[in-house]
């Protein structure tokens, strides 16, 4: 999920823009005037607006994904691991989505390199979670892989976060999913 020099000025403008307006109300003029540039530089680097959009998921989730990565080598256990991703992904991701406007297409995506974007991060989401349960005893008694096991953890985590209507709803449900993770690896 490395992106140029040029995709990161613009995918941050693209952030203070969209968070400014929403994704849908904000036009490349409003960001490319963002990031200092002529609207030509912005579409020599993205070729429209879900291109950026894209851009700065990859940006947003690329940077919070490196956050928690570098945080769980401070944590020692799984639980505790299991939290900073909770708190940096999930709970954050549903801060964001109830404080701005429109901020719902960084989940569920405009076109298709939003699409693609979301998919990208998806993945190194489930291959950050994948490593912490690599060689877990518990897997092998239900017959999964860990990145398996991760994916559907990472899809539980997710999509409790798009149908809770709080962040408390939210936390109790994390804690019983991280309870029962914890549960079944740790063993």
């Amino acid at each position: 999920m490395e992106i140029s020099e040029a995709e990161r000025k613009y995918a941050q403008a693209a952030l203070v823009v969209f968070q400014r307006y929403g994704v849908r109300k904000s036009t490349m003029e409003e960001i490319a005037a963002e990031a200092g540039v002529s609207k030509p530089t912005l579409y020599a680097t993205f070729r429209n607006k879900d291109a950026v959009l894209g851009g700065a998921i990859r940006l947003a989730k690329g940077t919070a994904i490196r956050s928690v990565a570098q945080a769980w080598s401070d944590a020692d256990t799984l639980a505790e691991k299991l939290d900073i991703f909770f708190e940096r992904l999930v709970l954050a991701g549903f801060d964001m989505l109830h404080q701005s406007p429109d901020t719902a297409a960084f989940e569920t995506a405009l076109g298709e390199y939003s699409q693609d974007s979301i998919a990208a991060t998806r993945r190194a989401e489930v291959a950050a979670i994948a490593r912490l349960f690599e060689g877990a005893q518990g897997l092998a008694e239900i017959g999964t892989s860990a990145e398996d096991y991760a994916g559907f953890v990472v899809a539980s985590a997710m999509n409790a976060k798009r149908l809770v209507q709080t962040r408390a709803e939210l936390e109790a449900y994390l804690a019983i999913l991280k309870a029962s993770v914890v549960k079944l690896l740790d063993a």
